[in-house]
């Protein structure tokens, strides 16, 4: 990240800081409190281990559910390649379907069929991210350099060291992509899955700090789950954007 690309987060950030702190002397400081009734709760949230735990919690479910919604959303946007019932399997019925059904359904059909054992939320951020990667992938593959694909047919008649060799290399960019819009979408809809099918995590806490009429709290647990997305888009993503995705695409 550049001196430029800093400027321009520090200027959105002081933004939204100076709009929040308006906004707070507008309206009753107890229902919504400013950005220094924030402060203390987050600093207290930081420094206790317990946070951590339920952040690990969150964390985990993120990266299970992330896996899950890829490999199901990988079979999706490659498949339509191999055969025109795909195509129109996923096209026509999978892709609408799941697009059309909210996160809040997803979370409670899941709580329903799970209960509070921590489950629900991986498969309600797989059923989110689905959509998202099948269409970065079916995109991708849509792209492809045909050329490239015949000229190793030419070589080889094995279509999985074709596949292997050529057309995943080729995908690599989107796949990246959908992954890491994934990822965004995956921690929002991971806390609403909590909400209804959880007893730990960053969802779990919210609940618990709306139940108790502790806004401040709830603000902060918000707050921080903001700064662990904005650490892996800014840092984590982009570090590995600019390492590797640039590199291949030179």
């Amino acid at each position: 990240m550049n001196l430029k690309e800093i400027a321009r987060l520090l200027a959105a950030f002081l933004t939204v800081l100076a709009v929040w702190l308006l906004a707070a002397s507008l309206v009753n400081s107890y229902l919504f409190p400013s950005p220094l009734q924030v402060a203390d709760p987050f600093l207290e949230m930081i420094m206790k281990p317990s946070t951590w735990f339920h952040v690990a919690a969150t964390f985990n479910r993120v990266l299970l559910g992330v896996a899950l919604g890829s490999l199901l959303g990988l079979v999706l946007g490659i498949a339509p390649r191999y055969s025109s019932t795909a195509s129109f399997v996923v096209e026509s019925v999978i892709q609408p379907v799941l697009e059309s059904v909210p996160a809040l359904c997803w979370a409670l059909i899941f709580a329903a069929l799970f209960g509070l054992s921590g489950t629900a939320p991986v498969f309600v951020v797989a059923a989110a991210i689905i959509p998202f990667f099948t269409i970065n992938l079916w995109e991708g593959v849509k792209e492809l350099d045909e050329s490239l694909v015949e000229m190793a047919y030419a070589y080889t008649r094995n279509k999985l060291r074709v596949f292997k060799a050529v057309i995943l290399p080729m995908l690599y960019p989107y796949l990246f992509a959908a992954l890491r819009t994934s990822f965004e979408v995956a921690w929002k809809v991971v806390v609403l899955g909590e909400v209804f099918g959880a007893v730990n995590g960053i969802g779990y806490m919210l609940w618990l700090s709306f139940s108790s009429y502790s806004i401040d709290r709830m603000f902060a647990w918000v707050l921080f789950c903001a700064a662990i997305i904005a650490f892996f888009e800014y840092v984590v993503f982009n570090l590995i954007d600019k390492r590797l995705i640039r590199r291949w695409r030179r």
